[in-house]
C-alpha cells in the first residue's frame, strides 16, 4: 500500500533508486499503482495527474521504450549530466508524490527521491561495468538482468 505512514520514506528511497536505474520506470510503476488505488490526498495537488489511467499507460510505453533503448550500442552513459538530471527529476517526482499522498512536505519528498536516484545512477552504472569486466556477458544481457532487478524491485515496492 502506498499510503502506509511508516514506510513511505523507504518507498521513496526505493523508487528513487529505481529511477536511477531506469528514469521512466519509477513514475510508470507509481502511476500504475495510483491509477488502480487513487487517493483523495492528491486530488488538489498538481501531482493528481499520476492517478490517470491514460498517464499510467503513456508512462509504461515510455518506460518500455527506455528499456529497449538501453540495449542499443552507442547510447550515452547514464552518468552524463543530462541523464543524471533526468533520473534526479524522476526520483524527485516519485518522492514528491509519495510525500504529498502521505500529507508530508512535497519538497522533502522531492529531495529524498532525487538523492536516491542520483546515488543509484552511479551505483548501478559502476556495478554494470563491473559485471561486464568480471564476466563474458554481453552488455545487452547485463541490461536485461538490470531490467529484471529494477522491475522486480519496483513492483515489490509499489505493492508493499
Amino acid at each position: 500500500m502506498l499510503y502506509d505512514k511508516d514506510s513511505y520514506i523507504w518507498k521513496t528511497i526505493g523508487l528513487g533508486a529505481v529511477a536511477g536505474m531506469r528514469a521512466m520506470s519509477a513514475p510508470a510503476l507509481l502511476s500504475n499503482e495510483l491509477s488502480k488505488i487513487p487517493t483523495t490526498r492528491l486530488s488538489h495537488s498538481p501531482l493528481h495527474y499520476l492517478q490517470s489511467g491514460a498517464v499510467s499507460t503513456g508512462l509504461k510505453v515510455m518506460a518500455a521504450s527506455e528499456m529497449l533503448g538501453d540495449k542499443i550500442p552507442g547510447i550515452p552513459d547514464r552518468i552524463t549530466i543530462p541523464s543524471v538530471l533526468t533520473r534526479a527529476a524522476s526520483g524527485a517526482l516519485v518522492g514528491a508524490t509519495l510525500f504529498t499522498a502521505n500529507k508530508d512536505k512535497t519538497m522533502t519528498g522531492a529531495a529524498v527521491g532525487a538523492a536516491a536516484a542520483v546515488a543509484a545512477t552511479y551505483i548501478s552504472f559502476y556495478l554494470r561495468k563491473l559485471v561486464r569486466k568480471q564476466t563474458s556477458f554481453p552488455d545487452a544481457f547485463s541490461g536485461v538482468i538490470e531490467d529484471a532487478i529494477m522491475l522486480g524491485s519496483g513492483l515489490a515496492i509499489t505493492k508493499s
